[in-house]
């Protein structure tokens, strides 16, 4: 069986990704394309119409018209930060698979909008997280999981880009969920939770930088107070080069401190680096080959629905809801200036 495939405002650059692994793989079919918002758009319906052959019948500027008549069997879904509750509440009542960019949303609140609209529907949802397709990040995942640095006390996080394009794009808009805390806390505050088994802490302190001419932050430091110690998520629109052009310095990634050892990402000359009280001298670890179905988004979503299997850790919106409580108690303690325990709702 084929599935029919719509892809639905492009505001994330990531959508004409996405839609290439549609047209790549052999039980995808991209059907047509939606985008309501051409002015607020970092990706690119034209190259997609131009490279991916659609016809000009199979491009809608109504997200309603174009599922009423395309009758898709999944939505991929990239409108801008702010407008992911708005958009699940409105493709939920089609009763589709539907995935929808990273961060899950702006704030709790939203992701609980999101949560009951699919709770009220047989739609199901599922979150695309670029790295979730990466070896290295499920490999760190079984070193953890094996004890192999035995409890996690820490996990330090750095992550960013050398800012968001284009530059006037809606990631520089407060209103429409933009700014570098938003953009990228997200990975470390999921990440960091998956790689702890979901385990999140008792309180939260953040600090943002925002220069006097944007309205958004370019810089964030959080700090998670767990029972087991302090874990440090760092985001940056400032670094010097673009980390998928060039790897920039200081290096991004996750170092993960346990009570036997500890785990880097960040070490530039391996994609894994270990040290443990039996090998104080550190190893290298090669990525594992990674299983088919974290291919990338397109073959999960095939997976899933075929299995009938339900998403997994951050691909699942309940877990990324969880690791959102940090994001949300991290706004709330910047714009306080005070530590906050972490929020519920």
């Amino acid at each position: 069986m084929t599935l029919r495939v719509v892809g639905a405002n492009f505001d994330q650059m990531h959508m004409n990704t996405n839609l290439e692994w549609v047209d790549d793989h052999p039980d995808t079919e991209l059907v047509g394309v939606c985008d309501e918002s051409p002015v607020s758009s970092t990706g690119s319906v034209t190259q997609v119409i131009d490279e991916l052959g659609l016809t000009s019948d199979r491009v809608y500027d109504s997200l309603d018209r174009c599922l009423d008549e395309l009758v898709p069997d999944i939505v991929i879904g990239c409108p801008k930060n702010t407008a992911h509750a708005a958009f699940v509440e409105q493709v939920a009542p089609r009763n589709v698979a539907i995935a929808i960019e990273k961060p899950l949303a702006t704030t709790l609140a939203d992701a609980d909008r999101m949560l009951e609209a699919i709770a009220k529907s047989d739609s199901r949802l599922f979150v695309n997280w670029p790295v979730l397709w990466d070896p290295v990040k499920h490999t760190v995942k079984r070193l953890v999981e094996e004890g192999t640095v035995g409890e996690v006390l820490e996990v330090q996080y750095y992550g960013g880009n050398a800012g968001a394009p284009p530059e006037d794009s809606w990631f520089y808009d407060a209103d429409s969920g933009g700014g570098s805390l938003l953009d990228y806390l997200c990975y470390g505050a999921t990440f960091a939770t998956w790689f702890r088994d979901g385990d999140l802490p008792t309180a939260v302190t953040a600090e943002t930088y925002t220069p006097p001419e944007l309205d958004v932050d370019v810089q964030s430091a959080t700090v998670c107070r767990y029972d087991t110690g302090l874990s440090t998520f760092q985001t940056s629109w400032r670094m010097v080069t673009n980390p998928w052009e060039t790897q920039p310095q200081p290096a991004k990634g996750y170092e993960i401190v346990g009570s036997h050892g500890s785990i880097s990402t960040r070490e530039r000359s391996v994609p894994i680096r270990v040290q443990t009280h039996d090998r104080p001298e550190g190893y290298a670890v090669d990525p594992d080959p990674i299983a088919p179905r974290f291919e990338n988004l397109v073959a999960y979503l095939v997976d899933r629905l075929s299995t009938d299997a339900e998403p997994e850790g951050p691909a699942d919106p309940a877990f990324c809801r969880e690791a959102h409580r940090i994001i949300e108690t991290a706004r709330r303690s910047a714009q306080s200036g005070n530590r906050e325990p972490l929020a519920e709702e």
